[in-house]
């Protein structure tokens, strides 16, 4: 792992039914060393926006963000190779996966307009927890792991990253290398629909998958 000069932000959500309440955020705020939570969306999008004006922020979402394109369609919902027995096309991963769509490009449209010139990465090796710059990742909370409440959720993965922020690296992503599978990027999708200019290699680009350690 390389070290990152500069520190880095967390924010996590727990992505579920916004009219159910089944929705829970937590941020970490590494400059002022604060925790923030919540369960309203918009509560959380001033307090992103304050936090990029200092340092970078990585941002994870609790549904997949990117699913595998394969060759044979028997294997086109098989697991992503690394994720564990609980595959994003599995009963709650396919649920959260279609509630996220929405709730996904409402998170980025809004960010960006607090914050029109935020950099989106999805790529460790391209982040570099500069001001302003945002790499997304997909939180896998589940199991053992799983706190009481969507908060709760969304904290036990933000304090798991703080442990890698500490020393000054980026979480251990999960995803181990499958040869001959592409991906499509569902983030990147989402960020283009609501106007944000990434290349359109970045709709088959993976992202870093961190789970609780």
């Amino acid at each position: 792992m390389t070290k990152l000069l500069n520190q880095y932000s967390i924010c996590v959500i727990d992505i579920g039914s916004p009219k159910l309440g089944n929705i829970g955020w937590c941020v970490y705020d590494a400059l002022h060393n604060k925790y923030y939570k919540g369960a309203d969306l918009l509560k959380l999008y001033p307090v992103l926006s304050s936090i990029c004006e200092n340092n970078g922020l990585i941002l994870g979402l609790e549904a997949p963000l990117f699913v595998p394109l394969r060759t044979d369609l028997l294997l086109a919902t098989k697991a992503r190779k690394g994720e564990g027995r609980r595959p994003w096309s599995a009963g709650a991963g396919a649920q959260v996966l279609a509630l996220n769509l929405p709730i996904m490009t409402h998170i980025f449209k809004n960010l960006l307009h607090l914050k029109p010139n935020l950099k989106f990465s999805f790529s460790a090796d391209n982040f570099t927890a500069a001001t302003e710059e945002v790499m997304i990742f997909e939180a896998l909370v589940s199991g053992t792991d799983k706190g009481n409440t969507h908060i709760d959720d969304a904290e036990i993965m933000v304090n798991s990253c703080k442990k890698y922020l500490q020393k000054q690296l980026l979480p251990k992503n999960i995803l181990e290398t499958e040869i001959g599978v592409e991906y499509f990027n569902l983030a990147a999708a989402a960020l283009q629909r609501v106007g944000y200019k990434n290349h359109i290699q970045q709709l088959s680009s993976s992202l870093p998958i961190y789970k609780p350690d």
